[in-house]
């Protein structure tokens, strides 16, 4: 386990500046044993079909794997709830497109498109026939496609919804009951990157401060490129602890810490920004200190034993070291060395972040959301269409064209050119794999044997990156193909497929009901300015008593500029490389993460409670914020009302402030 988080940790290093991109890879999600599970739960089913000599039992494999897809982790009821939807969906849609297709093409493409529909309205992003699966109903709109493709009387249909029924039942009495999966190594190899990140981090800061004040386009890249590699991974985190019920609370500690730590990075570095005077030995001393901690911490499997001995002694020599400086670093370092003491102690300041909130009752209502329906239509006539280009230009295996366009076609319009391109770089790699295994294999047995481990690979991957989880999963889906259908010319039908598939699925997304981007734009800059305001206004309100809430607003405030970012990214992924507006929305977002690490500073380096002065600045920000997303709405600059005070840390969150009004004027009038 040490060498493998140690292995992540280093990979993680190397491609945080890929989060929030096309290509992004996220090396701490692989996820070994349940790509071994996956294998073994769809075995059986191979078996059964090679060692009977009806290749069609094979598809129980694909309902196993399938599942294994749809398996969300955590507590058993919520797995089977989403695994049991799966198969109820499955096991009604595949064998009733089968029989449909066996009345004729035209017969085939209407059953296609109810059915495909109907999956869709249960794949949305929220609820629209009350709680249901996400990517259940994905998954069973696949099942559509190959009961189309399957065509049989009622017989050979229901005989193919049967295979289905048995090995997506006997993957959810495996996966579930029979080898469930702990989640330790998992949270293990998350704490790795999470803190072997705000190792670089701290690193990057120590090669910054060489010219203060001068490498603008340094601390530019500090601010948003490290912040979101980093925030990115804290809420990843978050998200694994609100699923793992055995050391969920443990973990949670370390998420805290490393929060805590990160809010302390961020003072530091704000506070060299603005500096002009080379950073003091003391402090710089101070500064690697804390860097030598979080490497240790990102080297240790932290969930197997309790904090290392050595890694606390470093902490608390640090506290020694720093007492009595009241320099800003020196501050933000004891800051961030009190909360690794405080985590060995056991009392590591609980982060309101850190727990899921109640699921809401339900009040959940029957009616279809509009976006619901609209993406549901969207994804039908883009499968139908897909399918019926393929069989008119008589392509082999037609179904894989439609089976790329439900895949491909997503609601936000940019959104597609990014499944495209993943689809296409992680097919471009599993082909030739492909290829070399169609031409080498002997005989059905040794296809078997090559099926499995693609599949294991493929799941262990599936949340690493998409590219990668389609490296494996084209090879094994073409040798599956060609187990249960044997079929020549394979690589070349994949190829025009996919083109096929991706044709259809972007133009659909961008002329089926396309969201307007500056509509979905100008909500994520008017989140952003919200919840970065937000936790300013709470730093200057709360007393030093208030840190868990002020750790959860500066989460959203990270948040929502890094889903701001993504927005920015996504329309210059249309092709608006050359918008003007876009270039200053860039400055925007810089100032408003300058704003956040102002307002951290503040909270790094609070002494007492807040005097009435800094309650009427938060009173006078709040009017502020109201005020700027009005000038937003309406496309208008805005003008500071008065002077701000430019003393000390409360002048550094003025400037910052300044400068977050000028980009934004700057943006408004370029729009």
């Amino acid at each position: 386990m040490y060498n493998l988080a140690k292995l992540v940790s280093m990979v993680s290093r190397r491609t945080f500046r890929a989060e929030g991109h096309v290509f992004a890879v996220t090396p701490e999600r692989i996820a070994i044993a349940e790509g071994v599970r996956a294998a073994v739960a769809m075995a059986p089913m191979l078996v059964a079909a090679l060692l009977l000599a009806r290749p069609e039992i094979a598809l129980g494999a694909v309902a196993a794997f399938w599942n294994c897809l749809c398996d969300p982790q955590g507590e058993t009821t919520a797995r089977l709830k989403a695994m049991g939807m799966f198969t109820v969906l499955g096991a009604i849609v595949m064998p009733l497109s089968a029989y449909a297709a066996s009345w004729g093409y035209i017969a085939s493409l209407a059953t296609l498109f109810v059915l495909v529909f109907l999956c869709g309205l249960t794949r949305s992003y929220s609820a629209s026939l009350g709680p249901m699966p996400t990517q259940a109903g994905l998954i069973a709109s696949l099942a559509v496609v190959i009961g189309i493709a399957l065509a049989r009387p009622l017989a050979g249909a229901l005989e193919l919804g049967g295979y289905f029924l048995l090995g997506s039942a006997w993957t959810i009495l495996f996966c579930v009951f029979l080898c469930p999966i702990p989640f330790r190594q998992s949270g293990n190899l998350m704490l790795s990157t999470i803190f072997g990140r705000l190792e670089i981090m701290a690193g990057f800061l120590q090669a910054l401060d060489s010219l203060p004040g001068t490498d603008v386009a340094g601390w530019d890249v500090f601010d948003t490129v490290h912040r979101r590699g980093v925030r990115m991974s804290i809420e990843r985190g978050r998200a694994l602890v609100a699923l793992d019920t055995c050391n969920g609370s443990r973990l949670g500690a370390y998420i805290d810490t490393a929060g805590r730590i990160f809010s302390a990075l961020i003072a530091f570095g704000h506070s060299r920004r603005l500096s002009r005077v080379a950073l003091d030995a003391g402090s710089r001393d101070l500064l690697q200190g804390l860097q030598q901690v979080l490497e240790a911490l990102g080297n240790h499997a932290l969930l197997d034993r309790p904090l290392p001995d050595a890694v606390v002694e470093q902490a608390n020599a640090l506290l020694r070291q720093s007492a009595g400086h009241e320099e800003a670093e020196a501050r933000s370092v004891t800051f961030a060395a009190s909360a690794i003491v405080r985590l060995a102690e056991g009392g590591a300041v609980p982060d309101a972040g850190s727990k899921e909130p109640p699921a809401a009752a339900a009040r959940s209502s029957y009616a279809i959301d509009p976006v619901v329906w609209r993406h549901a239509l969207r994804v039908a006539t883009a499968t139908v269409v897909a399918f019926a280009m393929g069989t008119w230009l008589n392509v082999t295996l037609a179904y894989w064209g439609a089976l790329a366009a439900i895949i491909v076609t997503q609601p936000i319009s940019a959104n597609a050119w990014l499944r495209v391109l993943e689809r296409a770089s992680g097919s471009l790699v599993g082909g030739l794999i492909a290829a070399i295994l169609l031409a080498t294999l002997p005989g059905p047995g040794a296809m078997l044997l090559a099926i499995l481990p693609l599949a294991a690979a493929a799941i262990a991957a599936r949340l690493v990156s998409y590219g990668l989880f389609v490296v494996f999963l084209c090879p094994m889906f073409m040798l599956v193909s060609d187990f249960i259908h044997p079929t020549g010319g394979l690589i070349a039908a994949r190829f025009i497929n996919e083109v096929i598939g991706a044709i259809v699925g972007v133009a659909a997304s961008f002329v089926l009901w396309p969201d307007r981007g500056s509509d979905v734009l100008n909500a994520a800059i008017s989140a952003a300015i919200s919840a970065n305001m937000r936790f300013v206004s709470a730093t200057l309100r709360l007393d030093g008593g208030s840190a868990a809430k002020l750790d959860h607003l500066q989460r959203d405030a990270g948040l929502a500029s890094t889903r701001l970012e993504a927005a920015r990214e996504r329309m210059l992924l249309e092709g608006r490389w050359r918008s003007a507006s876009l270039e200053h929305l860039r400055d925007v977002i810089v100032a408003l993460r300058s704003v956040c690490g102002a307002a951290a500073v503040l909270e790094v380096l609070r002494e007492g409670d807040p005097d009435a002065f800094n309650r009427q600045r938060a009173d006078g920000y709040d009017e502020m914020t109201a005020q700027v997303l009005q000038a937003l709405a309406s496309r208008t600059r805005w003008q500071l009302p008065k002077a701000l005070p430019d003393e000390g840390a409360e002048g550094d969150l003025g400037q910052a402030i300044r400068n977050f009004v000028s980009a934004f004027n700057a943006y408004v009038s370029n729009g």
